[in-house]
């Protein structure tokens, strides 16, 4: 979460809204806001997804703090509730969510983003890869 709140200030002192910066080969830093989910997914449901942030965020701290998890678990876990509470904080405090990663061939989008995506495949890939015991 304080990676992707600092990139965020950064990235709205730096850049003007509404335009962007190329700092790679076919990669630019945007300062656009997004009100719905990652990605821009539906713009019009800022509570909903406010809503759904506290629910996951306490969702995920209670059962790590109920149930035992495996490091990697516990790593992913804080991937996922990182983003989760960033991008809520952006719309309780703001209203939108900045986003800024811009790869043109994608929506725009952020740390918190990234994390809850990549947080969300490994956590799919590694359970995939190790089920747990009789359980089918």
């Amino acid at each position: 979460m304080a990676l992707d709140r600092v990139t965020k200030v950064l990235v709205q002192a730096l850049i003007p809204p509404g335009t962007e910066v190329q700092v790679l080969p076919h990669l630019w830093l945007a300062n656009t806001h997004n009100s719905g989910a990652a990605f821009g997914i539906a713009p019009q449901a800022t509570l909903l997804f406010l809503v759904a942030s506290v629910v996951v965020a306490v969702g995920l701290a209670v059962y790590v703090v109920k149930r035992p998890v495996a490091p990697w678990v516990g790593t992913v876990l804080g991937l996922i509730m990182g983003g989760t509470v960033g991008n809520g904080y952006d719309r309780l405090v703001h209203g939108t969510v900045p986003d800024f990663i811009d790869v043109h061939f994608w929506p725009v989008f952020n740390l918190a983003d990234a994390a809850i995506t990549v947080g969300v495949v490994l956590l799919l890939i590694g359970y995939a890869l190790h089920p747990r015991r009789g359980e089918a």
